[in-house]
């Protein structure tokens, strides 16, 4: 393929290497890139293993991956944007018409499988780290190569249960440093390695690593991937063992969610470092909306849904600023954090996971009162003997409206649609229609005749 895998450990230098892990580790995105350097000499020793897992966090956190990118396009393809004014790449996604061309969507595919690469390297080179941090330098990596397998797989394949047993076509998997081109492993294997990789990290990771994944991120991850799956016993005791350690409290309003460090309830987040490395660029090029009217902003119809008596949350749309437009007020800073894993999430998962047991309806409307308790400043709840259903019901309006702009509604209507058949996307269309898939770039199919490409278009 034309993607040039040997070129990506050509990875930056970095000015400051780490020099041990626990709670002393500098911060992921703390070194700057200062020159390229070879493969040879960037893993001559553990301080050249632990530069190229920078790089490897770089990839996750950057403009392409959770920094922007995935979360811009995840947008475009939901049913929240206004996309009436769009065109070129974003025009194209939002119709659903996703095609071989296109930058944009070229650009953050082969970034995404850079993190991959630069993870599977470090894997490679595990001899080089010293035996007491050996287990926490694999974690970190298995943690990487997971989650942005994750990534890819929801946005270019049909989600788990799509088919009865899961062999529909998912993504290219790659789980070693072989640059030959690879045909798509079903949605069953991509899954399947993703939640191995995961549960290594887990039992290998600490508990405490500041700025680095945690076991606890790793669990935290592992929940999101069984909710996606609708393995709902297992969404529950991932999100519990999380929820339950009490090392992680929920924000008390909604100002810290993105903010320089201030949030108590991120298990994983990515930071941002003045000067350094200031996460979410990409973001406040399209989104912010304290200045100008930004690229991306969302319908009438979603601002309508915050916009009900006493919810604290119809401010993370401005319906004043700019008349007839309702942009997006989350990332109006100049720097933040942004969270990936963190407690709000994990406790509508358990929520909802829990009505779908029936069991543990207690906890189950203790999670969703304590996010309605926080929206509408404890004036709305839902009663303690509540039905599955309503449980359920509730869950999913809340995860609505909390995650508006962060890339998480695509998702829901895939998954939803998987669990029971359900159409929930509020442009109407079916939720396995081939144009809810990305397509994959020209590049990954030029030099591979075999590999088979998405369907396309089909969904209006």
């Amino acid at each position: 393929m034309k993607i040039n895998y040997k070129n990506i450990i050509k990875v930056v230098a970095v000015l400051a290497v780490l020099a041990g892990t626990g709670t002393g580790c500098k911060k992921f995105l703390d070194s700057p890139p200062a020159s390229q350097i070879p493969e040879e000499e960037a893993i001559a020793d553990e301080a050249g293993l632990r530069t190229v897992l920078i790089a490897g966090y770089q990839s996750v956190g950057g403009d392409f991956a959770f920094g922007g990118r995935i979360k811009v396009m995840s947008e475009l393809l939901a049913d929240q944007l206004d996309g009436s004014q769009q065109s070129g790449d974003f025009g194209e996604t939002f119709q659903r018409k996703s095609s071989i061309f296109g930058d944009y969507k070229k650009d953050m595919y082969k970034e995404l499988y850079q993190g991959i690469y630069r993870s599977n390297v470090v894997l490679k080179f595990l001899d080089k780290a010293n035996p007491a941090n050996r287990n926490d330098i694999e974690g970190q990596a298995l943690f990487i190569r997971a989650i942005l397998h994750f990534e890819i797989v929801k946005l270019f394949a049909q989600p788990y249960r799509a088919t009865t047993d899961n062999s529909q076509l998912g993504i290219p998997l790659r789980i070693a440093t072989s640059t030959e081109s690879k045909n798509r492993a079903t949605v069953k294997e991509v899954y399947d390695q993703i939640i191995s990789d995961l549960k290594s990290a887990e039992s290998k990771l600490t508990g405490e690593n500041t700025g680095f994944a945690t076991k606890w991120a790793a669990k935290g991850l592992l929940a999101k991937v069984y909710f996606q799956m609708n393995d709902f016993q297992n969404a529950y005791n991932y999100a519990n063992e999380v929820i339950t350690t009490n090392k992680f409290i929920l924000d008390p309003t909604y100002t810290t969610r993105f903010s320089e460090g201030m949030s108590k309830e991120a298990v994983f987040q990515i930071i941002s470092t003045r000067g350094v490395f200031e996460a979410g660029g990409h973001l406040r090029d399209n989104m912010r909306s304290d200045f100008v009217l930004p690229n991306i902003r969302f319908t009438k119809a979603t601002y309508d849904l915050l916009n009900t008596p006493n919810d604290v949350r119809k401010t993370f749309l401005d319906a004043v600023k700019y008349p007839a437009f309702y942009p997006l007020t989350k990332y109006n800073k100049d720097r933040f954090n942004i969270p990936v894993v963190y407690l709000t999430e994990l406790k509508l998962i358990r929520a909802e996971s829990a009505a779908e047991n029936n069991a543990n309806l207690d906890v189950a409307v203790k999670d969703v009162n304590d996010i309605m308790n926080r929206a509408y400043a404890g004036t709305k709840s839902i009663p303690a003997i509540s039905t599955p259903a309503f449980i359920i019901t509730n869950s999913r309006l809340e995860r609505n409206l909390e995650f508006i702009g962060e890339g998480v509604r695509l998702s829901e209507i895939k998954r939803i649609g998987a669990r029971s058949g359900e159409n929930v996307d509020k442009r109407g269309s079916v939720w396995n229609c081939p144009g809810f898939l990305l397509q994959f770039p020209q590049e990954e199919m030029a030099t591979n005749l075999t590999f088979q490409r998405n369907p396309e278009g089909n969904c209006f």
